[in-house]
């Protein structure tokens, strides 16, 4: 055959059928760029969380005065600051107990300057804290077993720091307040939540609230029962309470923060938003995949254990949509193993499929806001490990920050198992300077063992394409800690200074190539999607 004729032959045979140098096919992206995208989240759709377990002891508190972790929480910003968890019902408020030395030190150095400056007269403190943090680590995992947990006394200074860390960083502190207080065993006492109204009000601290964490253990943690309609009425409580302030009459207020969506915590749960479902401005409900002690490599890497979220949204959705509906739904807190993380699993490179999916499939399924538990603190599921140092969960949310928006799109593949090479779609984040209306985010995970190709629709391929490509770095491979960003390692350059995030362009007809158990983010340049403008 006459090899004009074959170019020509070639040319006119539909995209899906032409081969790849190993013989393999590339598998063709569909997508809805026409018409009106198919939901929208908020603008602080990935938002952290704090452990309030950092509090056990107040004294490490005031590690969040670091100033790297401060800029590594600036660059993540806006959005929710959560302080919770389990430590949340056994913190006691002491308006007039002396603050930990630590704590004392610290402020006094904040009272001298300007509120957002740097301490360098407190590295010496910070130093003696991070010597003695592993052990105080230990302790807050071993208690993650324990039956009966031990009360703790924060003081101002405790909350004057994490105020602090929230609004220097650009975030929005949400606070979760002691449940287990209660009176006569049935209803809850709202005295010590009072008092600490009265302070932050008295400082004008800008705080949306919460009240308890995941009751539906509360029986296991502290031998109170306190059933959906009982919570659901101290919620009611809670809300009269803030309506005394002149500055938390219209301040936000969620719940019931829930657990995995189990039989018992799906009555509890639908119970509480008959109860209280009204005064309550968004549903939290809080997911993790694994146990961190027994949970395998494979887990992170299994569709089958990565499509168990669809389910437990499902489930949730459903009971509020039958309750509150129309309400928004937030995940309250979550990561990819329970009781801390998997240790040398959740900090490393194969976490990022767990984190990418789970933000993937919660805008498509419409969760408003997901906190990713936790930003720095005990365990192995942080973002910032204990040296400051960014985890690639950390740097994969940077990316997503920066280049998802919030506008979901529809999107598909054909010639792939769409388990096993996942496809997300989002208008481009149009606060990034190099992209404009129009432009969409594609984020794709590859599951498989081999590298697979990935082809834009015929009407696309004469767009521009800028590849953020996430490999592992280093012979661990994907249980590696550090991250490459097409070909080049993330580190900070200093300890203010974050890394440029560097796009590869790849020209006009290009097929994406994804390399075995990786992720990566791709913005197809002048797009023109009409979804997004």
């Amino acid at each position: 055959m006459p090899p004009l004729l074959l170019l020509l032959l070639l040319l006119l045979l539909p995209p899906l059928l032409l081969p790849l140098a190993e013989g393999r096919r590339a598998a063709m992206l569909r997508m809805g760029l026409r018409g009106s995208p198919r939901g929208e989240v908020s603008p602080a759709f990935l938002s952290l969380t704090l452990d309030a377990s950092l509090a056990r002891d107040p004294r490490y508190v005031a590690l969040l005065s670091n100033p790297k972790l401060r800029a590594l929480a600036t660059a993540l910003s806006p959005g929710f600051l959560r302080f919770g968890g389990t430590e949340t019902d056994f913190l006691i408020f002491d308006p007039n107990k002396d603050s930990t030395l630590e704590e004392k030190i610290l402020w006094e150095l904040q009272a001298q300057q300007e509120a957002c400056g740097s301490r360098p007269a407190f590295a010496a403190v910070e130093k003696l804290l991070l010597a003695q943090w592993p052990s105080q680590e230990k302790l807050i995992l071993a208690e993650h077993n324990w039956k009966k947990h031990k009360n703790t006394t924060i003081t101002r200074n405790t909350l004057d720091i994490l105020y602090s860390f929230a609004k220097c960083s650009g975030f929005h502190l949400i606070f979760g307040l002691n449940a287990l207080l209660r009176k006569d065993g049935l209803q809850w006492d709202s005295s010590n939540a009072r008092v600490l109204l009265d302070y932050c009000a008295s400082q004008r601290y800008n705080i949306s609230w919460e009240l308890g964490n995941e009751p539906n253990s509360f029986r296991k943690k502290s031998g109170i029962y306190i059933d959906g309609f009982q919570l659901g009425q101290d919620f009611i409580h809670l809300r009269q309470l803030l309506s005394n302030y002149t500055l938390y009459r219209n301040a936000k207020l969620y719940g019931p923060d829930v657990g995995q969506p189990r039989k018992h915590t799906q009555r509890l749960l639908r119970s509480f938003l008959k109860s209280g479902g009204k005064v309550i401005d968004s549903v939290t409900w809080h997911h993790y995949y694994v146990n961190g002690r027994s949970a395998t490599r494979e887990d992170f890497l299994s569709p089958e254990v990565l499509d168990t979220f669809a389910t437990a949204v499902h489930k949730v959705l459903e009971i509020v949509a039958g309750t509150v509906p129309n309400k928004k739904v937030w995940l309250g807190e979550t990561s990819s193993a329970y009781g801390g993380g998997a240790p040398r699993l959740s900090n490393t490179y194969v976490a990022g499929f767990m984190w990418l999916d789970k933000l993937g499939l919660s805008a498509r399924q419409g969760i408003d806001v997901v906190m990713r538990q936790v930003f720095f603190g005990a365990g192995t599921y942080h973002l910032v490990d204990a040296n400051f140092e960014p985890l690639p969960d950390y740097w994969l949310s940077l990316l997503y920050k920066k280049l998802v928006g919030t506008k979901v799109l529809q999107v598909s593949l054909a010639g792939a198992d769409e388990r096993k090479l996942r496809v997300y779609l989002h208008c481009t984040n149009t606060l990034h300077p190099k992209y404009r209306e129009g432009d969409v985010t594609l984020f794709a995970l590859n599951l498989y063992n081999i590298t697979q190709h990935l082809q834009l629709p015929n009407y696309l391929l004469s767009k521009h394409v800028d590849q953020y490509l996430l490999l592992p770095h280093g012979k661990e491979n994907i249980l590696s800690r550090s991250i490459e960003l097409n070909g080049h390692v993330l580190r900070m350059v200093d300890d203010k200074m974050l890394p440029e995030l560097t796009e590869k362009p790849l020209g006009p007809g290009s097929v994406l190539g994804l390399p075995a158990f990786s992720y990566s983010f791709y913005v197809i340049k002048n797009a023109k999607a009409i979804a997004c403008i």
